[in-house]
């Protein structure tokens, strides 16, 4: 299977482990990563999320049919994105691997240009459904991360620290979630977005769906070097642990009619991300649309 696969599949259930399964393939190759795939396989069958099944896809397109909903989720994305570079920058700058602390900075100045991409999709999608004035304060969602700047450690966030496992399998699961959403995303926003501008979506999406396979993939490779040196199945038993709160706060979300992450959910949980956002942006406006 690989990327065009996956954005075909015909069915919602089980794409959680087609997305595992593509981006190591296209990461490191398929036989690579093996303590990962095992661990992985085995947390998917002791606890399956309810973000891999039909049902779950159903409740997002029909939440997906109100412009409104769509647009300030996409909005949502742009600001999380943001807000998880912060974080990322923050534990590159205290990773003393060279390569650990290289891919770490990867992934933020990527999830940086996501945050800005989201709102690029907001303005195809969407035309006009924000002022200029507010699509101008937009802008600060971004940190404007580049890998030729120096890193350095965000002033007061709970991230300014070494990473550990247990971030590499957060992070993992996080950003395979976060893959289920685009590949949702990607069938909705045809339903609104101008016919015109919609070559310019699917490349703005192409863009996003590779790098969020690329960082399932390098966390993947985190998670199987640190398991080989870690005696027993410590690493199985958490990541089993971390997939059953990511389904907990999956199911406690669901009925609120959201779908991902949130700064206000990561505050109530001290092994999320351990605090409010880094964000310098606090969301208040709702798109409005015609």
């Amino acid at each position: 299977m690989n990327k065009n696969d996956l954005v075909n599949l015909r069915t919602e259930k089980n794409r959680v482990a087609s997305i595992a399964q593509v981006a190591v393939s296209q990461y490191g190759g398929g036989d690579r990563y093996n303590a990962y795939l095992s661990a992985f396989a085995e947390a998917l069958e002791y606890e399956p999320p309810p973000f891999d099944t039909e049902n779950y896809s159903l409740m997002y397109h029909s939440s997906a049919l109100d412009p409104r909903w769509l647009a300030t989720s996409i909005l949502t994305n742009a600001e999380m994105e943001g807000d998880g570079a912060r974080r990322l920058w923050s534990l590159a700058s205290f990773t003393a691997d060279a390569e650990e602390r290289a891919l770490l900075k990867r992934h933020a100045v990527d999830e940086s240009k996501h945050s800005l991409l989201y709102l690029v999709l907001l303005d195809l999608a969407f035309p006009n459904a924000i002022t200029p004035e507010f699509r101008r304060e937009l802008k600060q969602l971004s940190p404007g991360f580049g890998m030729h700047k120096e890193l350095y450690p965000i002033e007061g966030s709970p991230y300014a620290r070494a990473p550990t496992i247990d971030d590499y399998l957060q992070m993992n699961i996080a950003e395979i979630r976060t893959t289920v959403h685009h590949l949702m995303q990607r069938h909705v926003i045809r339903a609104h977005c101008p016919e015109e501008n919609l070559p310019q979506v699917m490349q703005v999406m192409e863009s996003l769906l590779d790098d969020e396979l690329a960082h399932v993939g390098y966390t993947a490779m985190l998670i199987d070097r640190n398991a080989k040196r870690i005696a027993g199945d410590r690493v199985s038993s958490l990541l089993r642990k971390r997939l059953r709160d990511f389904n907990a706060i999956t199911t406690e979300e669901l009925g609120q009619s959201a779908f991902g992450c949130s700064a206000g959910c990561c505050e109530k949980r001290d092994w999320c991300r351990a605090g409010p956002s880094a964000s310098p942006y606090t969301y208040r406006d709702a798109p409005t649309l015609d």
